[in-house]
């Protein structure tokens, strides 16, 4: 029976977890003043990059970095940008991607305007995070309105994909819902997902993917071959909240098509975004709904690119916070990270999966308060190492912790 193994920065997960399937490795601690909002990207062979948003104080906010190697040593460690006016909220957060040709791009959130009116801010470092480029805005636009929930997929040498949640139709200088439940009005507009590729060259090829979306859930994007995956939360005309999956094949952005065609209608923004990873043409996604008036967590996969999926699999039904991530590791096996609920308190919990999205173990790492501030765990895969980081909260302010997780084949 296939069990998950996991070293944590602490070394204190032995009393959480089977006693059995706990090695402890540590990795350094991420505290940094007061930090959170992690991010955790792979880089190549070599490990990981964790990213999280340093509080400074006298309102200067820092974008910080890590570097993980494979077997969980912590590494070198740097800064991206800092500056005040920052936007920093718990579910729309930074982050990097380290492209094709060792490249390093990241992205920050700028305020443009009072309440939710704020800029993506994107930098770019030739050389692992030493130094950085000016920042570069990824939308033309020059309205002040959200622009943000980011996803970054490497599309080739120094190139990458840029999709985010952009505001520029809905004239709102200030949308007022605090991304919590609640949209921007739709007389003026709706917010539309749109593209762009970014190179050292510059940012173009900009695309309108949906001119309709859900206000305030994650996106995410992944590199299948030639081409790019996106996964995000729809918004029809009777608020109908579905996931849906667009794809860009190499030459351009084709048509979307339905994921997780739940029939979710919920009048408000649920603030909890779908997850894709891939390995090759192993590619599994994982989406949180309450169509039904049950929360659920659902995953499907794919072993052809996403070009045909298999049936869903639900995950944690009834009890479950969703704020989802995945990865996909070697021998098409994939992990999932959620937060459940439990008599008011948050677990994290991470669930193997084998090629069907059937679940093969599942495991809690850790208990956290039920609230915004613990924020969205955030995990990557680097071959059969997993690297999970989670904000916790220590004398009342937050902290970023992470732990090492793989997978032991020859466990009881």
């Amino acid at each position: 029976m296939k069990s998950i193994v996991a070293a944590t920065v602490l070394g204190c997960f032995a009393g959480l977890l089977q006693a059995q399937s706990i090695q402890s490795r540590p990795v350094a601690v991420f505290v940094d003043g007061s930090a959170a909002e992690p991010f955790v990207t792979r880089d190549g062979a070599r490990g990981f990059v964790v990213t999280w948003q340093a509080r400074l104080g006298d309102g200067i906010t820092a974008l910080r970095f890590r570097h993980v190697d494979a077997d969980g040593r912590a590494g070198r460690a740097g800064e991206i940008a800092r500056g005040d006016g920052w936007f920093v909220n718990w579910a729309d957060f930074p982050s990097l991607a380290v492209l094709d040709n060792g490249d390093w791009l990241a992205h920050w959130l700028q305020r443009s305007g009072p309440g939710h009116a704020y800029d993506i801010h994107a930098s770019r470092s030739r050389d692992a995070g030493r130094t950085w480029s000016a920042p570069e805005r990824l939308h033309d636009d020059g309205t002040r309105s959200e622009h943000g929930f980011v996803s970054f997929a490497p599309a080739g040498d120094g190139d990458a994909h840029a999709v985010w949640l952009d505001g520029r139709q809905t004239g709102a200088n200030d949308a007022g819902h605090g991304h919590g439940k609640g949209d921007h009005g739709t007389s003026a507009g709706a917010m539309t997902l749109r593209a762009a590729r970014v190179s050292r060259d510059g940012i173009d090829e900009a695309a309108q993917i949906d001119d309709r979306v859900c206000d305030c859930c994650q996106t995410d994007a992944v590199r299948v071959g030639r081409g790019t995956l996106v996964v995000y939360r729809d918004r029809s005309a009777d608020e109908i909240r579905d996931v849906r999956l667009a794809r860009h094949d190499g030459r351009q952005w084709l048509a979307s098509e339905s994921l997780f065609g739940d029939g979710w209608r919920i009048q408000g923004c649920p603030v909890n975004g779908p997850a894709i990873a891939a390995r090759g043409n192993d590619v599994i996604a994982a989406a949180y709904s309450e169509a039904g008036g049950q929360p659920g967590v659902r995953v499907r996969t794919s072993a052809d690119g996403g070009a045909n999926w298999r049936p869903s699999v639900t995950l944690a039904a009834g009890r479950t916070l969703g704020r989802l991530d995945v990865a996909a590791l070697d021998h098409q096996r994939f992990l999932v990270s959620r937060l459940d609920l439990l008599d008011g308190t948050a677990e994290l919990r991470v669930s193997l999966h084998d090629e069907t999205g059937s679940v093969t173990a599942d495991r809690l790492m850790r208990s956290l308060p039920a609230d915004r501030l613990v924020g969205f765990p955030r995990t990557a895969a680097s071959g059969a190492a997993v690297l999970l980081a989670w904000t916790e909260v220590e004398a009342g302010a937050p902290v970023v912790r992470a732990s090492m997780i793989a997978v032991d084949d020859d466990a009881d």
